[in-house]
């Protein structure tokens, strides 16, 4: 079972808060947006509601109020799945993404962390100490599977 997330990190240079999204916060769905394939509307709330499960959260990285990044996980059985992970573009290439990918290494780092993405971000994952391995994605499409290493 996940237990609530009461980190609280800010970046002097940033100015960035981390800390748990509220699943009603309106915000929310245009930020998480960019991380669902073939979004609409309704699958995109379909998705927020998903996060209702005690087993699973949103972690936000907040610039005051604004909300500049969410990082989605499913937390079973010691395996930490990172669901998704979405920066708008004005504020990628910040270091926003990492930052959250950094926390959720530091507090489950005792967990194995897992992902799942697409050619477009195995870099970023990579970058971050993870290691990826390429399938077959169920439509014929390359994706990889990556892994935390401690």
């Amino acid at each position: 079972m996940l237990t609530k997330m009461s980190l609280s990190f800010m970046n002097a240079e940033n100015k960035l808060t981390i800390k748990p999204v509220n699943l009603d916060d309106t915000r929310l769905p245009s930020v998480i947006y960019g991380a669902i394939g073939n979004p609409s509307p309704e699958k995109v709330l379909g998705v927020i509601g998903s996060y209702k499960n005690p087993d699973h959260a949103v972690i936000g990285a907040f610039i005051g109020d604004i909300l500049v990044g969410v990082l989605g996980l499913c937390n079973t059985s010691k395996i930490i799945t990172i669901r998704h992970i979405s920066v708008p573009l004005k504020y990628q290439r910040q270091g926003i993404g990492t930052l959250l990918l950094e926390e959720i290494t530091k507090q489950y780092g005792s967990c194995k962390i897992i992902a799942e993405t697409d050619m477009e971000s195995v870099d970023f994952y990579a970058k971050s100490g993870f290691t990826c391995h390429e399938f077959k994605g169920p439509y014929g499409n390359l994706r990889y599977k990556c892994e935390f290493n401690l």
